[in-house]
């Protein structure tokens, strides 16, 4: 079972994605679409369908619910969305993930916002999937905060619905100490210290990059044990020395992975594995929304 840091992103608002939505519709057609409406009459209704070119696992029937909601506030134009998949769900070249119907001016105006928004997405997700897959049952793959700026919930639901596991959503969620906190606390103990008497209830997740920070970290017992960028043998040594002092304390590795490098921890497992990867090298996934009528 993927063991979540936080509460999981299983679900989107619309108060997740409406500013984004707004900011995407204005910056594409802030004064209309001259071409469309030149050519069509404005009663001219069309339907048009979401078709693949390639393999993935779709997010996208969230974004466009709302999208379209937005749109029609915004231009007064109604467009029905027709979904034919769900979030989550794998696709196969070819496929319908969703149909629109209704003003052909609109569907048009509104093409490439929706594209963007589902390509981006389902690019994620169909990533984290291949991850996942990489991986196994007992590594499990972390988002982290690398988002671009304002699709940080929107970056870490697509996450999810591919498989993976979010790690915290903001800085609030849990005290995360690294390498520049130690240094300016003194160590180990004092950064935790400091923490334990602001914030006693909160999770903390500790970084350490060197094998002999291992002890002193471990007498903290912080709810996580992050080793970053630490070789192979390092994190065997490391892991075997964690299960050793605590069955409780999560092990999670960080520091430049990349979905092919999963399965040289397979056996190391059961840990987690935080993929800046998953969210800021992702391409956008091979969509096109095509006419019918």
């Amino acid at each position: 079972m993927k063991k979540h840091y936080t509460q999981p992103l299983d679900h989107i608002e619309a108060s997740d994605c409406n500013t984004l939505i707004r900011l995407a519709i204005e910056e594409d057609a802030p004064a209309g679409d001259p071409t469309s409406e030149a050519i069509f009459d404005s009663d001219r209704t069309a339907r048009a369908d979401l078709v693949t070119r390639e393999d993935g696992v779709f997010c996208g029937a969230s974004i466009a619910k709302y999208l379209l909601a937005e749109f029609a506030a915004m231009t007064g134009y109604k467009i029905e969305l027709i979904p034919h998949l769900g979030d989550g769900q794998t696709f196969r070249k070819g496929d319908r993930l969703l149909s629109l119907s209704g003003s052909l001016r609109g569907i048009l105006r509104i093409e490439r916002p929706l594209l963007n928004f589902v390509q981006y997405l389902s690019g994620i997700s169909s990533t984290v999937a291949k991850a996942v897959e990489l991986a196994g049952p007992n590594v499990h793959v972390l988002d982290t905060r690398k988002t671009l700026p304002g699709y940080r919930r929107l970056a870490k639901y697509a996450v999810y619905c591919g498989g993976g596991a979010n790690h915290r959503i903001h800085l609030s969620d849990m005290a995360m100490i690294k390498d520049n906190h130690v240094q300016a606390a003194g160590s180990i103990s004092e950064a935790v210290r400091r923490i334990r008497a602001h914030f006693p209830d909160l999770p903390i997740d500790l970084e350490i990059d060197r094998l002999d920070q291992l002890e002193e970290a471990l007498a903290e017992k912080p709810e996580v044990l992050l080793l970053d960028n630490m070789n192979a043998e390092q994190i065997r040594q490391a892991v075997k020395r964690i299960r050793e002092f605590s069955t409780e304390i999560r092990i999670e590795l960080s520091g430049g992975w990349t979905p092919e490098m999963l399965q040289s921890v397979a056996d190391v497992g059961p840990l987690g594995v935080s993929m800046g990867y998953i969210t800021h090298t992702t391409r956008f996934l091979d969509l096109s929304l095509e006419i019918r009528s």
